[in-house]
């Protein structure tokens, strides 16, 4: 039955949404498995094609990246697209998979470059509120603060903050730490920052009860009454970088910077993996690459290999 069109997959969409709720996935993993779906159908529909065709599939992949798109990119759309083509053939709505066979487009290895301190310097700088500023300002100046440190200091991915609690946030304890119930490894795990980060967070705990919305139990808000979600952090944290002078500031530039202090300051791997969240060695090679050689220089040179 690889006779589907689109207008019947659009149909089971919604049956598939239901099957990967149930699986637990997340609601961005959601998000954009549909995204990327709805993306692959609407090639087919503008191409004539039958979407349930290793043909549609591959001329898909190449339209992708022969419009300069990303091999991450066409390799996300197609997994999406898997994730759907395995529940259609368990549900038997198909006789056999037509993607199962379609290798991941090949992906180039992109190097981000962690922010420096004086750039994190210049990025907390612009959250000293003015004189005379509304008090809107004031609290997304002192909330803003708070984020900042925590991502520099724990890495922590963008989805685990926005998902923390206020139970989650235990500024008050020595040493302060955050738990970590909802992480993209469905491991939970305590998080340490520093004194200096609970000082942030004390500070916006005390803004935060102002609110109306201050008896939800979510940890960060919006100072329009809301909780904040993912854009919101997003222009948030691009907005400070503009201010500072830093283009391309974004939530996952600073999982790249914590990582990337951890080590230059003599922290071990394996604390790094822990903190983070990471179970495979291959990750933290992949959010580390940027400095290494750098990493590796001033380790040269506190070992002082020349003395014999």
């Amino acid at each position: 039955m690889s006779d589907l069109t689109v207008t019947d997959l659009r149909e089971l969409v919604d049956s598939w949404a239901v099957r990967l709720r149930a699986l637990g996935r997340s609601r961005e993993t959601i998000r954009v498995y549909l995204r990327n779906v709805e993306q692959y159908l609407t090639f087919c529909e503008s191409a004539d094609r039958l979407p349930m065709k290793r043909a549609s599939m591959d001329a898909f992949i190449a339209s992708l990246l022969d419009a300069g798109r990303q091999g991450a990119t066409a390799r996300g759309r197609l997994t999406a697209c898997k994730q759907l083509s395995r529940w259609l053939l368990e549900v038997g709505e198909i006789d056999a998979d037509p993607f199962a066979a379609v290798p991941p487009p090949a992906v180039d290895v992109k190097v981000i470059h962690p922010l420096t301190d004086e750039q994190i310097r210049a990025i907390l700088a612009t959250c000293k509120t003015p004189k005379g500023a509304t008090p809107e300002r004031q609290f997304l100046d002192v909330r803003d603060e708070a984020i900042i440190r925590l991502l520099v200091e724990t890495g922590i991915r963008a989805g685990e903050l926005l998902a923390l609690t206020v139970d989650d946030v235990h500024w008050q304890d020595d040493p302060p730490y955050l738990t970590v119930e909802r992480s993209k490894s469905r491991r939970g795990r305590n998080v340490p920052f520093s004194n200096v980060a609970a000082e942030s967070l004390s500070q916006y705990v005390r803004a935060r009860r102002k609110l109306k919305l201050a008896s939800s139990p979510a940890f960060w808000l919006g100072a329009r009454q809301n909780v904040l979600a993912y854009a919101g952090l997003y222009d948030a944290l691009e907005r400070r970088g503009r201010e500072a002078g830093i283009d391309e500031v974004h939530p996952h530039l600073f999982r790249h910077t914590a990582a990337h202090r951890w080590l230059q300051k003599g922290g071990s791997e394996g604390g790094l993996m822990a903190v983070a969240g990471w179970s495979r060695g291959d990750m933290l090679t992949r959010y580390t690459r940027a400095r290494a050689e750098q990493r590796a220089a001033e380790e040269a040179q506190r070992l002082n290999l020349g003395e014999l």
